[in-house]
């Protein structure tokens, strides 16, 4: 049997802590992946205590476990949003 761990990115219920970076906007692609890790890693730090990520093909989710820094994160990415 295999359990879940519980985490608090597990348990996010509010949006506005979610960020969503498509990389279909028309953007460099590379550049624009490239850019937005630096600026949050850079900010926040390794992934794990104040925020998770999941990379997927088309685009990546940050998941920040307070709001203040999903609206930090929102304004550092807004040029490639």
């Amino acid at each position: 049997m295999i359990t879940l761990e519980k985490t608090w990115w597990t348990n996010i219920s509010n949006p506005d802590q979610i960020i969503k970076v498509d990389w279909s906007h028309g953007i460099n692609v590379a550049y624009g992946w490239n850019e937005a890790c630096a600026k949050v890693l850079s900010v926040f730090g390794l992934p794990g205590e104040r925020f998770y990520y999941r990379p997927k093909e088309d685009y990546m989710i940050f998941i920040f476990k307070s709001i203040k820094d999903a609206k930090l994160c929102r304004i550092l990415l807004s040029e490639v949003m």
